[in-house]
């Protein structure tokens, strides 16, 4: 009878086991499209036997199985996978920053097109080269001033524009660093969590996935280590500092520098540790693409324009003095252009710009004074276009800008590259992973099946059993029944 009992066990045992089996299954199958989301499986193993011992003695008379149980339910995760894609992801985010970056500037600068600085710059020297063919005209000298004032315009406009985008960058940098504290501060909670879980013997494993996801998102802004510890939490380091230490999050702060244009000595922007201001080393992720955009890119290309501002300005205003007006006595002396370095911004001499007051007459086109008809300085300046006068003297004004544009093209076309093959690598890693910890339905079904064809014959088996105790029981030694 008593073995009746233990069978009867045995298929409680069985249809626990299955059941929760299937339970996982079921988990893993509404999961099946769940972000961040690794596979489960129930893992079963065979429990204690009960030892027959025979009579009085000692001898063992062999041993019955007791049945089947859930040991643990195992998150099939693979640490190494895990470990290249936040690397991959780390590399990829720091070339997507430097892409949007450098794909910002480049938008500043609309070449090869007719509305770009070039064909400005093209139209000014050509300004210059008809006044020189009849600098008594004073529709030429009008459309001189015209050219001229949308020169400077554009050029006006391209500073503002890389001033503004380094205050969008910095905009941009403390929202990311706002992402990275709240991320941490998300992992340290599920670090308590998860020791506090795990302690009490239970499985943390969708608490694990989250944390899994919020560490993915956080490898893509900043370059990161991370490191298992006691109890199922686990360390992010970065540089040789924590960033995450168990259910304690580090945050960071971000000091914007002085802006292009403002002294060369200006301060350049940092990120740093709350907790002391040493500089958070940063090496990769978005957030370092981000701080060498704005700490490199954007003052290299804004000192670029500048020195193609003043070039023009003086080269410009050092033959324009040397001309004289049409006016009565004729103007000589005076710049052409006038540039305020403390406003960097650039434009025509009012005293030639009628809009401003000034009168067309005093335009310096010529060399000598009282000869209208001469256009000797006008023809000079029309002349700058192919003198060498840029680089130290080794490149004209628009072969500056030419290769000016060529190389800002070439580092985004590189960057563009770059994005493409790293984001190929991550997909590679993401595919890898989701071979080892992804939920394949077809496999899920398969598995499904099984476990209820197990979880039926102990159903049917432990029925079997019940009937047998019912005989036993209620039907042994009553006649006539």
């Amino acid at each position: 009878m008593y073995s009746a009992f233990l069978a009867l066990e045995t298929a409680r045992r069985a249809l626990s086991a299955h059941q929760r089996a299937m339970e996982v299954i079921g988990h893993n199958i509404a999961n099946a499209t769940t972000p961040g989301y690794v596979r489960r499986e129930a893992v079963l193993e065979a429990t204690p036997p009960y030892v027959v011992v025979q009579g009085r003695s000692s001898a063992r008379g062999g041993a019955i199985g007791t049945g089947v149980e859930v040991v643990q339910i195992n998150r099939i995760f693979d640490g190494f996978l895990e470990g290249r894609i936040r690397e991959s992801n780390i590399t990829l985010g720091y070339w997507e920053g430097i892409n949007q970056g450098l794909t910002e500037i480049e938008n500043i600068f609309p070449e090869p097109s007719n509305v770009g600085l070039g064909e400005d710059l093209t139209r000014f020297f050509l300004a210059w080269d008809s006044l020189s063919s009849r600098p008594e005209g004073t529709p030429l000298r009008a459309a001189l001033v015209e050219e001229s004032r949308t020169l400077a315009s554009h050029l006006n406009s391209i500073t503002r524009s890389l001033r503004g985008l380094s205050s969008d960058t910095d905009i941009e940098i403390m929202s990311k660093i706002s992402e990275i504290n709240s991320l941490t501060e998300e992992i340290a909670a599920q670090n308590y969590e998860i020791v506090k879980i795990t302690a009490l013997g239970n499985d943390p494993g969708d608490l694990k996935d989250k944390r899994d996801l919020a560490v993915a998102r956080l490898s893509r802004l900043i370059n990161i280590a991370v490191f298992e510890t006691e109890g199922g939490a686990i360390a992010i380091q970065v540089g040789s500092r924590d960033l995450v230490r168990e259910n304690f999050a580090h945050e960071l702060v971000y000091e914007s520098g002085t802006l292009p244009g403002e002294p060369i000595d200006a301060k350049a922007s940092e990120i740093l540790w709350k907790s002391d201001s040493v500089p958070v080393n940063i090496e990769g992720g978005d957030l370092a693409a981000r701080l060498e955009a704005r700490n490199n890119f954007v003052p290299e290309y804004y000192g670029y324009i500048e020195e193609f501002i003043t070039t023009i300005c003086n080269e410009v205003n050092s033959l324009h003095k040397s001309g004289y007006g049409i006016d009565d006595p004729p103007t000589h002396d005076i710049d052409f252009y006038i540039y305020d370095f403390d406003r960097r911004i650039l434009k025509v001499n009012p005293l030639l710009d009628p809009e401003a007051g000034g009168e067309l007459s005093r335009i310096g086109a010529a060399s000598t004074r009282g000869t209208p008809g001469d256009g000797q300085v006008a023809f000079k300046i029309a002349q700058l276009k192919d003198e060498l006068v840029m680089k130290d003297g080794t490149e004209s004004i628009p072969r500056f800008y030419q290769n000016f544009i060529a190389t800002i093209g070439v580092a985004a076309r590189n960057a563009g590259h770059m994005v493409e093959v790293h984001e190929a690598t991550y997909r590679q890693c993401i595919n890898s992973k989701d071979s080892v910890s992804g939920v394949f339905i077809d496999e899920e079904l398969i598995n499904l099946t099984r476990h209820q064809k197990v979880y039926q014959a102990a159903s049917r088996f432990f029925t079997v059993v019940d009937e047998m105790l019912d005989t036993i029981i209620n039907r042994t030694g009553i006649i006539g029944r």
